[in-house]
């Protein structure tokens, strides 16, 4: 077994969209970085195939605060990175229509309270009628009533930006090493004092240990998890869809639907990516395993929205990025009751590139600072346990 000869002060675990952000960030707050990752830099959820959605609009509400912390920093590394990041601010429209057993009022009085509370909470949101949200997108389907438009929704290509953010960090002076897989926490008197990677060597922590793993985390911190630590994630292996463009249309934005598991994005060279929520198997080895009834179900959505999709040809259908989601559909970001140098974050739920930014500026506030932000209190697993009684 050999063992690093110094510590950097922080050991990030994870080399996908947070990992990587979160090492330049603290590069650049003048910490010594080492970053680990299993595999390659974006192998995991943070890249793949297409574009992911920077949204806000029809998010968590409790995650709009962290988009609107987020949003200013994408388009600042976009300009600010040479090359860019991939980022395309292209606007968003979130769509409602009538579905069966709803009722009209109903149906208006949730787009209405929705784009009233994104207003409320930072996001600029305008409620479109259903001629206007035709003028911003014609090919859409007729049975739409409205619309939500959030200008400041976009795209980005994910693993560009991810491998752009881990090269940033380098060349700021943070280490990179890429197939080192973390296999233990070592621990002494309530604090990481190393981990130990597959090949057996140990790699010292200085300072701090920040897990990002995503769903490496949870099999890292069972281990050093008491009995009252409840972590209620599952995983899964989002859907995306790629089709042609035969007829040469445009879809001028990132769509969304209130009623369907859909979200549709024009890439740049005029393929249509479709995703949103439909998932498929996975083995216990990691393969996912193509589902008929996913695509079904997906190419079902799509089309009742823009129905020139009936005329598309199959590209590929890609699942094999996973995912780990909490019960409740937002992250876990805490520090380990047994260990108190350590900080975790996971359970990003197929949403958290486009809030990336925002976590790690809090995060890199954390561990510069010492005090965890109050902007990260929602997201901690304190939350699946009953409070104290007295």
């Amino acid at each position: 077994m050999t063992t690093q000869a110094t510590a950097s002060e922080i050991v990030i675990v994870g080399g996908g969209i947070y990992g990587a952000s979160l090492a330049y960030e603290l590069t650049q707050a003048g910490k010594t970085v080492t970053l680990l990752e299993a595999d390659d830099i974006a192998a995991g959820a943070s890249g793949g195939s297409g574009e992911r959605g920077v949204r806000a609009n029809g998010r968590d509400l409790r995650e709009l605060p962290m988009a609107t912390v987020s949003f200013p920093l994408w388009a600042r590394y976009q300009e600010q990175f040479e090359g860019g990041v991939g980022y395309r601010r292209i606007g968003g429209l979130h769509l409602f229509n009538i579905p069966h057993g709803a009722h009209e009022h109903e149906v208006r009085g949730t787009m209405e309270a929705m784009a009233m509370t994104q207003n409320a909470l930072g996001v600029p949101s305008q409620l479109l009628n259903r001629d206007e949200t035709l003028q911003r997108e014609p090919e859409l389907s007729g049975d739409l009533i409205g619309s939500i438009y959030c200008p400041n929704d976009g795209v980005c290509d994910h693993t560009f930006a991810t491998r752009a953010f881990a090269e940033q960090a380098r060349k700021a002076g943070a280490t990179l090493r890429t197939g080192a897989r973390v296999t233990e926490i070592l621990h002494d008197k309530g604090r990481a004092t190393g981990v130990r990677l597959a090949s057996g060597e140990v790699v010292p922590v200085g300072e701090k240990l920040v897990l990002l793993a995503n769903k490496g985390v949870l099999p890292l911190l069972k281990p050093v998890l008491q009995p009252q630590e409840i972590m209620p994630v599952i995983t899964l292996m989002p859907q995306m869809m790629f089709v042609t463009n035969p007829h040469g249309k445009n879809i001028n934005h990132l769509l969304g639907h209130a009623h369907r598991k859909l979200s549709v994005k024009q890439i740049q060279d005029g393929t249509l990516m479709l995703s949103g929520g439909q998932s498929v198997a996975y083995t216990p080895e990691g393969r996912w395993k193509g589902s008929l009834s996913s695509i079904a179900l997906g190419l079902t959505d799509a089309i009742a929205t823009l129905p020139f999709i009936d005329e598309s040809s199959f590209l590929k259908v890609d699942a094999s990025r996973v995912e780990s989601c909490a019960v409740d559909g937002i992250p876990i970001v805490d520090t380990p009751a047994a260990l108190h140098n350590t900080i975790y974050g996971f359970a990003w739920t197929g949403h958290g590139f486009a809030i990336a930014l925002g976590f790690t500026k809090y995060l890199t506030d954390w561990i510069v600072g010492g005090e965890k932000p109050q902007a990260l209190k929602v997201f901690s697993g304190k939350r699946f346990r009953a409070p104290p009684s007295y």
